[in-house]
């Protein structure tokens, strides 16, 4: 026996099959676009952070680097000194003297600096040992030389120390004109190994070498090799003795890179 339904129930059968589908691809389509709206919502949160998270790490970093620019170094203080075993040898023979330089006065953005070295003098083809001394005043910051006993100086950079934010290929300005920084070596003094940037210069009839410590920028050695009237002087200028802290321009360094 075979069961029929009249048209008017299979119409309505259909009819609501339909609205039936049509509801459930309803729901399924409004699902999936609040799926995708939260994935945006989340994705925009994500994105709102990452910039906040960033202009903060810019803007914290260009307030140290300002801070660097416009501050003394943190270990420039009043009676704070260098002292350098000053190693001659030339033809056969050497000879050992000091240099040392220290801070004798410290105002706002300028500070005094006193000089005692030694260098060479040679006159027909005997070499002399010389002696000297020299006051600087400088500006903390740019260390520019200011006023100085010698009036040579004036208007050149401090070689004694340079900024902390180089690297290779950086320019330097010191008292012997502008260079670069050449490599990056380690150097043992005072008993342990520092991390340095290498500044080399070159002339006719010299060149020089010298070591600055990556942490406070302070000069640590210095190699010189002089031709003169047929004599080659080389001399070594290493730091021997400081009340400068090192290990603490280290941590200082440490907390804030370049």
């Amino acid at each position: 026996m075979v069961v029929t339904f009249p048209n008017f129930w299979l119409l309505k059968l259909n009819n609501e099959i339909s609205q039936c589908s049509e509801m459930v691809a309803l729901s399924s389509y409004l699902n999936a676009m609040k799926a995708i709206n939260m994935k945006r919502k989340t994705l925009l949160l994500i994105s709102v952070l990452l910039i906040i998270g960033v202009s903060l790490t810019i803007g914290v970093y260009l307030c140290l680097r300002f801070q660097e620019l416009v501050a003394k170094p943190s270990w420039l203080r009043l009676g704070a000194f260098m002292t350098y075993e000053q190693f001659f040898v030339w033809t056969g023979r050497n000879e050992t003297e000091y240099m040392k330089w220290n801070i004798t006065s410290l105002r706002d953005d300028s500070a005094d600096l006193h000089l005692i070295s030694h260098g060479v003098d040679v006159t027909e083809g005997d070499v002399v040992i010389t002696s000297g001394e020299d006051n600087w005043t400088m500006n903390a910051v740019t260390r520019e030389i200011v006023d100085s006993s010698d009036s040579n100086y004036v208007g050149k950079k401090c070689p004694f120390w340079i900024e902390t934010d180089v690297t290779i290929g950086s320019t330097v300005d010191t008292l012997y004109g502008t260079s670069v920084v050449s490599k990056s070596e380690s150097i043992r003094v005072f008993g342990q190994q520092r991390h340095c940037w290498v500044v080399e210069y070159y002339w006719t009839t010299a060149s020089m070498k010298r070591w600055y410590d990556k942490s406070c920028g302070i000069l640590l050695k210095v190699h010189v090799v002089l031709h003169r009237q047929d004599i080659t002087i080389e001399i070594t200028e290493t730091a021997v003795l400081t009340n400068i802290d090192l290990t603490l321009a280290s941590r200082i360094f440490h907390q804030n890179p370049l």
